[in-house]
């Protein structure tokens, strides 16, 4: 339900706070834990500017922050604490479907574009 709900503006990418801490990419719905990330990694560059934490503790925290976090959001269904990953056409998704019924359509939608192509 949460894609059908989202917009193509709910879709975000990760964000990298320190280049010290390297984020990898991805494109995600934005929910509670992506705002509470760019918190977290500011904390985690102040331990380290601080001296509180070595460098390879500090991109471990970073690492472990998003640790189960697609399962969380697949598996379990928690979708405000879940790495929900979509891209930017999360925004055309209207309505839940079974996939075969999803890949009739496109096959139907091929055969009538080569037909006209033909003629």
């Amino acid at each position: 339900k949460a894609f059908i709900r989202a917009s193509a503006r709910d879709a975000i990418a990760s964000v990298q706070i320190d280049a010290r801490l390297p984020v990898i990419p991805v494109r995600a719905l934005k929910n509670a834990s992506s705002e509470l990330f760019t918190a977290k990694q500011r904390e985690v560059a102040g331990h380290l500017d601080g001296g509180r934490v070595e460098m390879a503790e500090a991109q471990l925290q970073i690492e472990h922050y998003w640790a189960g976090a697609l399962r969380r959001a697949v598996i379990d269904g928690d979708v405000e604490h879940g790495s929900v990953m979509a891209g930017q056409s999360v925004g055309m998704v209207k309505r839940e479907e079974p996939v075969a019924d999803i890949i009739a359509g496109l096959m139907a939608q091929a055969a009538a574009a080569l037909e006209a192509r033909a003629a």
